[in-house]
């Protein structure tokens, strides 16, 4: 398709340019020379009547219209590649499809083991790749992965599936004296020092509304951007970090921790989805991994 001197070529690099916002970055992702990188720019200002990329105190910036444009020129080429696998099929035993997951360092932790052993040897040429999922979670992540794995609170239109739930508990190293006690209490757990996720935009996590709602007091005296990570800033101090079930008992069997259950809590589960952009629907192997996905962690 001609669309005055420019055709959907252009697309991949248009692509490239707007989200990497350097040239000679934008060429190595495509596999094309700076200069050519560079003409397809000279093209497509010319065509937009816009510099799409203007320099700016940190390096290249977009111009409103290059924001505008970003999403919707990565929607355009994710529909492509679902009509081309589409029309291609999916044969798991064959396919060397890379899937993208993006999720959170705890979600990788909950899928990644049990999804390669049911993958095994059954699908030898294809490929998972875990990416963190951005703080901020937008529709661009869809766009952007096959799968996100997050919580159905995120503000996203897009399609979705439930995956597996999840509950809080307490987790203490077990040199800590407080783990020598049969349980906790909300007194107790007032005093100690607490190790606690915290998102870079500052929303509240299911953590710190479980601690206000119980009338906890205790003071976050170190914070990470990930649960996967607390384990780690427990390990041989005197703090305590409410986290999700599956990562502490993974901790726990990895020996010296103490698991307690969070005193006042009524067992309240969150459940992490899997979610999808809606111009995915058609994709045999999307299709194929959901199903791999629900098969590995036991869901209906």
């Amino acid at each position: 398709m001609d669309l005055g001197g420019l055709d959907m070529n252009a697309l991949t690099p248009l692509h490239a340019l707007l989200e990497v916002r350097h040239v000679t970055r934008a060429a190595e992702r495509c596999h094309m020379s700076q200069p050519t990188m560079s003409a397809y720019l000279a093209r497509l200002r010319r065509y937009f009547d816009d510099e799409l990329l203007v320099r700016g105190a940190a390096g290249y910036e977009l111009t409103p219209l290059g924001h505008r444009l970003l999403p919707l020129v990565a929607e355009v080429l994710t529909a492509a590649e679902s009509v081309f696998r589409t029309r291609a099929g999916f044969d798991p035993l064959t396919s060397e499809r890379r899937f993208v997951i993006s999720c959170s360092g705890y979600a990788t932790g909950v899928i990644g083991r049990p999804l390669n052993a049911r993958l095994g040897s059954g699908s030898p040429a294809l490929s998972i790749q875990f990416c963190a999922l951005k703080d901020g979670f937008a529709e661009r992540d869809l766009l952007e992965a096959d799968l996100v794995i997050a919580p159905l609170s995120f503000s996203v239109p897009a399609e979705s599936e439930k995956l597996f739930s999840d509950d809080f508990v307490c987790l203490l190293d077990s040199g800590n004296p407080v783990a020598a006690e049969a349980e906790l209490t909300a007194e107790v757990l007032s005093g100690l020092r607490h190790a606690g996720v915290s998102r870079r935009s500052g929303t509240p996590t299911v953590a710190h509304r479980l601690i206000d709602g119980l009338g906890v007091q205790g003071r976050l005296a170190v914070l990470t951007d990930e649960w996967a990570n607390l384990p780690w800033l427990v390990q041989d101090t005197d703090l305590v970090a409410l986290l999700p079930r599956r990562v502490a008992e993974r901790a726990s069997r990895a020996g010296g921790f103490t698991i307690r259950e969070v005193p006042g809590y009524d067992g309240a589960r969150f459940t992490e989805s899997m979610l999808w952009h809606s111009s995915r629907n058609a994709d045999p192997g999307l299709r194929w991994l959901r199903g791999e996905l629900r098969a590995a962690l036991g869901a209906p």
